[in-house]
């Protein structure tokens, strides 16, 4: 049973967090906490599990056993009274499909003004990792998280129904996905981002730019990529076709060829791929003066390229983080508060030698 050891390590660490959310909401050391079975049936585990949990903080002095009554609030253990003078939240931050075990570059940034945000006031921050197989039980797991609400930044299309059922009970903010007129959402207009990042090209009389992302991956780039299209179809501009890359085994092969055509003049593409692109202008020994290439902000995560985009487009602005979390507290914070989605538009800025 090897293979369940890192499950019941996650599961006993959810138990005791819960507990501990009880404690915060219930003070009164006369009533009982919950006991061994209940919290079997409630986080479907063996004994020894909840066992762990509960142990651990009869230990540290959070409760107190009663031999034949129960385990109790221990109260002489020291409870901020201020803490206990107002309501405190528990937000939930999620990432892409939930079951993120590390954070890159950008899922950093993003919760790193999360936290400048909400860190003066009564909420607590809980990262989650919904790392269940079957996505039916992933709603179970979330709910034992017992947040008061939830930021689910870039959600895939998997979780999109998972969201709608959390919904039912607590406010899940959507950060980052494409607009689709739901009031808990904060986001971008992506289909003018694509618009934007085919006018700098075809301004500068570029039009033989190369689009860069799997569009078949992402709804986001999905808009992106019918914002570029329209873009070129408005200015009567011809297409090329063989833009949208996908980044598979033959992909640096099939842009180098394209490449060695010498007929794309400019490429635009995204930061989780820019690295395969910078590889290939640079063995081509490709200049920006001959192929300008135009990125989203997520490129200045990456160190070491040869590479510099000459324009950056910004799609995933601090704002987007910033106006998420405020909107989620008052939310949480004033119920008179009736929010509304929130779309802004893009920019892409010149980037300096």
């Amino acid at each position: 049973m090897e293979g369940d050891a890192p499950m019941a390590l996650a599961v006993y660490m959810r138990i005791r967090q819960y507990v501990i959310d009880l404690i915060r909401e219930h003070a009164e050391s006369a009533v009982p906490i919950m006991s061994e079975r209940e919290l079997c049936e409630k986080f479907a585990v063996t004994r020894p599990t909840a066992r762990r949990a509960l142990k651990e903080l009869i230990d540290e002095g959070y409760l107190l056993p009663k031999p034949g009554l129960g385990t109790f609030i221990n109260p002489a253990r020291d409870y901020s009274p201020m803490a206990a003078l107002r309501k405190s939240f528990t937000v939930m931050v999620v990432f892409g499909s939930g079951r993120h075990t590390d954070l890159d570059g950008f899922c950093m940034d993003v919760l790193a003004r999360v936290c400048d945000r909400l860190k003066h006031l009564p909420v607590r921050l809980r990262m989650a990792n919904l790392n269940q197989a079957d996505r039916s039980m992933a709603l179970e797991e979330l709910r034992s998280y017992n947040p008061d609400g939830v930021l689910w930044v870039r959600p895939d299309e998997a979780s999109v129904a998972l969201i709608s059922t959390v919904r039912e009970s607590v406010p899940v903010y959507a950060v980052g996905n494409v607009a689709d007129g739901g009031k808990f959402q904060v986001t971008m207009d992506y289909h003018q981002c694509g618009r934007l990042a085919a006018a700098w090209f075809l301004d500068r009389g570029r039009k033989r730019a190369l689009f860069v992302g799997n569009v078949a991956s992402s709804s986001v780039i999905a808009a992106v990529h019918a914002g570029w299209r329209d873009e070129f179809a408005c200015r009567g501009a011809n297409f090329l076709d063989t833009a949208a890359f996908q980044l598979n085994p033959d992909f640096t092969d099939r842009f180098k060829d394209v490449l060695a055509g010498k007929t794309v003049d400019g490429i635009f593409t995204f930061g989780y791929v820019f690295a395969a692109v910078d590889a290939v202008l640079a063995e081509l020994g490709v200049t920006p003066e001959e192929c300008p290439v135009v990125a989203d902000e997520n490129y200045f995560g990456y160190y070491g390229a040869t590479t510099v985009p000459a324009a950056k487009l910004i799609m995933f602005p601090p704002e987007l983080a910033e106006l998420a979390a405020d909107n989620l507290f008052k939310t949480l914070n004033a119920p008179g508060f009736a929010p509304e989605e929130v779309v802004l538009n893009p920019r892409i800025e010149d980037v300096k030698p």
